[in-house]
Protein backbone atom coordinates (compact mmCIF):
# COMPACT_ATOMS: atom_id res chain seq x y z
CA UNK A 1 0.00 0.00 0.00
CA UNK A 2 1.18 3.20 -1.01
CA UNK A 3 -0.52 6.43 0.52
CA UNK A 4 0.97 10.42 -0.35
CA UNK A 5 -0.32 13.29 1.24
CA UNK A 6 -1.75 15.40 -1.08
CA UNK A 7 -2.01 18.61 1.51
CA UNK A 8 -4.59 19.76 3.52
CA UNK A 9 -6.56 16.57 5.06
CA UNK A 10 -6.50 14.81 1.44
CA UNK A 11 -4.48 11.71 1.02
CA UNK A 12 -4.34 9.63 -1.86
CA UNK A 13 -3.61 5.53 -1.38
CA UNK A 14 -2.64 3.18 -3.71
CA UNK A 15 -2.95 -0.41 -3.84
CA UNK A 16 -2.54 -3.17 -6.24
CA UNK A 17 -5.68 -2.65 -7.34
CA UNK A 18 -7.07 0.24 -7.06
CA UNK A 19 -6.62 4.21 -6.06
CA UNK A 20 -8.37 5.80 -3.53
CA UNK A 21 -8.31 9.55 -2.99
CA UNK A 22 -9.61 10.45 0.51
CA UNK A 23 -11.49 14.69 1.47
CA UNK A 24 -10.50 15.60 -1.95
CA UNK A 25 -9.42 19.86 -1.20
CA UNK A 26 -9.85 22.60 -3.37
CA UNK A 27 -7.71 25.85 -3.24
CA UNK A 28 -9.34 27.28 -0.53
CA UNK A 29 -7.34 25.37 1.94
CA UNK A 30 -4.18 26.81 1.24
CA UNK A 31 -2.98 23.60 -0.81
CA UNK A 32 -3.56 22.60 -4.37
CA UNK A 33 -3.61 18.61 -4.98
CA UNK A 34 -3.50 18.62 -8.50
CA UNK A 35 -5.65 16.57 -10.49
CA UNK A 36 -5.36 12.93 -9.28
CA UNK A 37 -6.85 9.97 -10.76
CA UNK A 38 -8.68 7.91 -8.62
CA UNK A 39 -11.33 4.85 -8.77
CA UNK A 40 -13.22 6.08 -5.26
CA UNK A 41 -13.39 9.36 -3.91
CA UNK A 42 -14.52 9.46 0.21
CA UNK A 43 -15.84 12.89 1.58
CA UNK A 44 -15.74 13.51 5.45
CA UNK A 45 -18.37 16.31 5.22
CA UNK A 46 -19.34 19.16 2.47
CA UNK A 47 -16.88 21.61 2.75
CA UNK A 48 -14.84 22.60 -0.21
CA UNK A 49 -11.94 22.06 1.81
CA UNK A 50 -12.67 18.25 1.93
CA UNK A 51 -15.27 17.58 -0.36
CA UNK A 52 -14.17 18.72 -4.14
CA UNK A 53 -14.70 15.29 -5.94
CA UNK A 54 -14.66 17.69 -9.74
CA UNK A 55 -10.90 17.88 -9.19
CA UNK A 56 -10.57 14.55 -9.20
CA UNK A 57 -9.99 12.59 -12.54
CA UNK A 58 -11.43 9.42 -13.71
CA UNK A 59 -15.07 8.14 -13.06
CA UNK A 60 -14.92 7.69 -9.52
CA UNK A 61 -17.31 5.96 -7.16
CA UNK A 62 -18.10 8.28 -4.28
CA UNK A 63 -18.90 7.82 -0.68
CA UNK A 64 -20.08 10.76 1.24
CA UNK A 65 -21.42 9.33 4.58
CA UNK A 66 -21.83 6.62 7.06
CA UNK A 67 -22.35 2.96 5.42
CA UNK A 68 -20.64 0.01 4.38
CA UNK A 69 -18.90 -0.66 0.57
CA UNK A 70 -16.58 -3.25 -1.00
CA UNK A 71 -15.49 -1.74 -4.49
CA UNK A 72 -12.46 -3.75 -6.55
CA UNK A 73 -10.64 -5.42 -3.59
CA UNK A 74 -10.90 -2.46 -0.97
CA UNK A 75 -13.77 -2.85 1.90
CA UNK A 76 -14.83 0.85 3.26
CA UNK A 77 -16.92 1.58 6.21
CA UNK A 78 -18.34 4.92 6.99
CA UNK A 79 -18.46 5.64 10.62
CA UNK A 80 -20.41 8.85 12.04
CA UNK A 81 -18.62 11.26 13.47
CA UNK A 82 -18.48 14.87 14.85
CA UNK A 83 -17.18 18.22 13.51
CA UNK A 84 -18.51 20.11 16.66
CA UNK A 85 -19.13 18.41 19.88
CA UNK A 86 -22.75 18.30 20.76
CA UNK A 87 -24.07 21.37 22.54
CA UNK A 88 -27.21 21.84 24.39
CA UNK A 89 -29.22 24.25 22.01
CA UNK A 90 -27.30 23.46 18.96
CA UNK A 91 -27.06 20.52 16.67
CA UNK A 92 -23.84 18.90 16.35
CA UNK A 93 -22.03 19.24 12.97
CA UNK A 94 -21.62 15.59 11.17
CA UNK A 95 -18.78 13.96 9.49
CA UNK A 96 -17.76 10.67 8.71
CA UNK A 97 -14.67 8.99 9.66
CA UNK A 98 -13.84 6.09 7.21
CA UNK A 99 -12.35 2.45 8.21
CA UNK A 100 -10.63 0.98 5.11
CA UNK A 101 -9.52 -2.81 4.61
CA UNK A 102 -7.08 -3.34 1.95
CA UNK A 103 -3.79 -6.09 1.61
CA UNK A 104 -3.80 -6.98 5.19
CA UNK A 105 -3.94 -3.21 6.35
CA UNK A 106 -6.38 -1.74 8.17
CA UNK A 107 -6.69 2.46 7.77
CA UNK A 108 -8.81 5.12 9.62
CA UNK A 109 -9.08 8.17 7.86
CA UNK A 110 -10.77 10.77 10.48
CA UNK A 111 -11.67 13.17 7.72
CA UNK A 112 -12.13 16.51 9.49
CA UNK A 113 -13.03 15.79 13.07
CA UNK A 114 -13.14 18.38 15.54
CA UNK A 115 -14.44 16.22 18.14
CA UNK A 116 -13.04 14.28 20.38
CA UNK A 117 -14.09 10.57 20.18
CA UNK A 118 -16.99 9.18 21.87
CA UNK A 119 -16.30 5.69 23.25
CA UNK A 120 -18.99 3.94 20.89
CA UNK A 121 -17.19 5.69 17.85
CA UNK A 122 -13.60 4.53 19.33
CA UNK A 123 -14.72 1.08 20.12
CA UNK A 124 -15.65 0.88 15.84
CA UNK A 125 -12.73 2.82 15.17
CA UNK A 126 -10.02 0.36 17.30
CA UNK A 127 -8.06 -2.43 15.81
CA UNK A 128 -6.03 -0.68 13.33
CA UNK A 129 -2.82 -0.13 11.70
CA UNK A 130 -2.44 3.03 10.03
CA UNK A 131 -4.18 6.42 11.48
CA UNK A 132 -5.05 9.34 9.37
CA UNK A 133 -5.65 12.31 11.50
CA UNK A 134 -6.24 16.28 11.45
CA UNK A 135 -4.47 18.12 13.71
CA UNK A 136 -3.65 21.85 14.05
CA UNK A 137 -7.80 23.36 15.55
CA UNK A 138 -9.07 25.94 12.98
CA UNK A 139 -12.09 23.31 13.19
CA UNK A 140 -9.76 20.05 13.71
CA UNK A 141 -8.64 18.31 16.47
CA UNK A 142 -6.36 20.54 18.63
CA UNK A 143 -2.44 18.51 19.36
CA UNK A 144 -3.65 18.06 22.72
CA UNK A 145 -6.51 16.16 21.43
CA UNK A 146 -5.13 14.39 18.41
CA UNK A 147 -2.51 12.66 21.09
CA UNK A 148 -5.59 11.63 23.44
CA UNK A 149 -7.16 9.93 20.21
CA UNK A 150 -3.99 8.40 19.23
CA UNK A 151 -3.78 6.67 22.87
CA UNK A 152 -7.38 5.79 22.69
CA UNK A 153 -6.86 3.98 19.20
CA UNK A 154 -3.69 2.87 19.53
CA UNK A 155 -2.50 2.69 15.77
CA UNK A 156 0.97 0.96 14.73
CA UNK A 157 1.44 3.91 12.15
CA UNK A 158 0.28 7.73 12.71
CA UNK A 159 0.03 9.89 9.62
CA UNK A 160 -1.04 13.53 10.56
CA UNK A 161 -2.55 16.43 8.39
CA UNK A 162 -4.98 19.37 8.55
CA UNK A 163 -2.15 21.50 9.69
CA UNK A 164 -0.02 24.62 7.82
CA UNK A 165 3.09 22.86 6.61
CA UNK A 166 6.11 24.15 8.32
CA UNK A 167 8.51 26.90 7.05
CA UNK A 168 11.65 25.48 8.75
CA UNK A 169 12.87 23.18 12.06
CA UNK A 170 11.80 26.41 14.30
CA UNK A 171 8.47 26.04 13.57
CA UNK A 172 6.11 26.39 16.19
CA UNK A 173 3.01 25.37 14.97
CA UNK A 174 0.33 22.49 15.76
CA UNK A 175 2.71 20.16 14.36
CA UNK A 176 5.70 20.48 17.00
CA UNK A 177 2.85 21.02 19.91
CA UNK A 178 1.54 17.85 18.08
CA UNK A 179 5.08 15.92 18.35
CA UNK A 180 5.46 17.20 21.74
CA UNK A 181 2.59 15.78 23.12
CA UNK A 182 3.13 12.45 21.82
CA UNK A 183 6.32 12.31 23.24
CA UNK A 184 7.65 10.11 19.95
CA UNK A 185 10.37 11.17 17.76
CA UNK A 186 8.91 11.34 13.88
CA UNK A 187 10.78 9.71 10.80
CA UNK A 188 12.24 11.46 8.63
CA UNK A 189 9.64 13.67 6.13
CA UNK A 190 9.02 11.59 2.65
CA UNK A 191 7.10 11.80 -0.24
CA UNK A 192 4.97 8.99 0.31
CA UNK A 193 4.88 6.01 2.65
CA UNK A 194 4.79 2.39 1.14
CA UNK A 195 4.00 -0.73 3.82
CA UNK A 196 3.09 -3.41 4.29
CA UNK A 197 1.57 -5.87 6.69
CA UNK A 198 4.51 -7.72 8.02
CA UNK A 199 6.57 -4.38 8.51
CA UNK A 200 4.30 -3.59 11.42
CA UNK A 201 6.10 -3.31 14.53
CA UNK A 202 4.75 -2.44 17.93
CA UNK A 203 6.45 0.41 18.74
CA UNK A 204 4.91 3.11 17.25
CA UNK A 205 5.52 5.12 13.73
CA UNK A 206 5.34 8.88 13.51
CA UNK A 207 5.00 9.69 9.62
CA UNK A 208 4.92 13.10 8.55
CA UNK A 209 4.57 13.08 4.46
CA UNK A 210 5.15 16.51 2.25
CA UNK A 211 2.59 17.84 0.96
CA UNK A 212 2.63 16.88 -2.65
CA UNK A 213 0.27 20.57 -3.02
Amino acid sequence: MDISWLGHACIRLRTLQTSVVMDPCDRSSGFDMGRPNADVVTVSHPDPAHAFVRGVRGEPFMIDGPGEYEIKGVQLTGIATYLTPPAEGRAPQRNTAYLLEAEELRLVHLGGLGAPLTAGQSELLANIDILVLPIGGDGALTPEQAARTVRALEPAVVIPVHFPWPKGPRDDGPLKQFITNMGVEPEPAAARLSIQRRALTEMLRLVLLEPRG
